[in-house]
């Protein structure tokens, strides 16, 4: 099973604290870009039967198998009357009678066009991106996942780029961490956005270090000696270290109930804060992870031999 946009965002949406409405003709430019990227593949059956089938052709099955649905459902054309059962996925994607379910098809398209087509993976989502964008429509995707967006400039060159950056470096356990911290924040979970804000800034270090437990202070003296930050200038790293790298800890530790229990009354979290631990932490990561990237050697895979290729 994936981690579908409206799985995610299940609680917000139950809610009504975030909605998704996505007019007729977005969707019609939705609907072109996946038919502009669906790309058609070969399988073979259990009894040997080879056929020739495609990404839009295997997605109705899966948004079923996702939801548990034995149908899909879309609303009349002439948009008159209730929904009404449909295996039509053009109609579905037009008129379907639950908006976050759109978007939970076009992530696993994207999901399945990685698979099949890694080239226009990015490719696909930058065109979603740019739609959402041209409509000013609040939602832009990052790594295949759509989310809400307060600043076009945040998600597209900061948080994109973030998710990015880390699933190139391989810290598997720091995506993981960023990707919860931005699903806290839609679900309105401020104090878990800016524990998870820390937590991946940390693992990150750890990745870029190759530990795996340190406390913070510790953690953050041994990036500074370990040489891939240089001195920019007289007291950059001192400043760095003190005042910018730890800024992420530091709200985690101060603000009642991320670091530390609440006490006698309950402490809310003020939605600005968060986003400044997540931005911060997504800033930092950026930085730490192309310094790291610079470093490392990049292997390269070895060329296939010619001729066969004994088994």
């Amino acid at each position: 099973m994936a981690w579908l946009f409206s799985k995610r965002c299940s609680a917000s949406l139950q809610s009504g604290k975030i909605k998704v409405r996505i007019p007729l003709k977005v969707r019609r430019r939705l609907w072109a870009a996946i038919n502009n990227y669906n790309c058609s593949y070969d399988e073979t059956t259990d009894t040997g039967f080879n056929y020739s089938t495609s990404i839009l052709n295997k997605l109705p099955e899966k948004i079923k198998a996702e939801h548990g649905l034995q149908t899909l459902a879309a609303f009349p054309e002439d948009s008159s009357g209730t929904s009404r059962p449909t295996d039509n996925l053009e109609e579905f994607i037009l008129r379907g009678n639950y908006p976050p379910y759109l978007f939970d098809s076009i992530e696993l398209f994207y999901d399945q066009l990685k698979k099949m087509d890694p080239q226009n993976e990015y490719n696909f989502q930058q065109e979603f991106n740019k739609i959402m964008e041209e409509t000013e429509l609040p939602w832009r995707m990052a790594d295949g996942k759509i989310f809400p967006v307060d600043s076009s400039y945040i998600e597209e060159v900061i948080l994109k780029n973030t998710y990015k950056l880390i699933k190139e470096a391989k810290f598997e356990g720091a995506l993981s961490e960023f990707e919860k911290a931005r699903v806290d924040l839609v679900n309105e979970d401020f104090l878990g956005a800016i524990q998870n804000a820390n937590l991946a800034l940390e693992s990150t270090i750890k990745g870029i270090l190759g530990i795996k437990k340190a406390k913070p202070g510790q953690l953050f003296r041994s990036l500074i000696d370990s040489g891939l930050v240089p001195n920019y200038y007289e007291g950059f790293l001192q400043a760095f270290e003190k005042h910018i790298l730890r800024s992420p800890a530091i709200i985690r530790n101060e603000e009642l109930g991320a670091g530390h229990g609440q006490g006698a009354t309950t402490n809310p979290v003020p939605k600005e804060l968060a986003e400044l631990a997540v931005n911060l932490s997504a800033v930092l990561i950026n930085f730490l992870i192309k310094k790291y990237l610079a470093k490392t050697p990049q292997v390269e895979p070895e060329p296939e031999p010619s001729g066969e290729i004994p088994f």
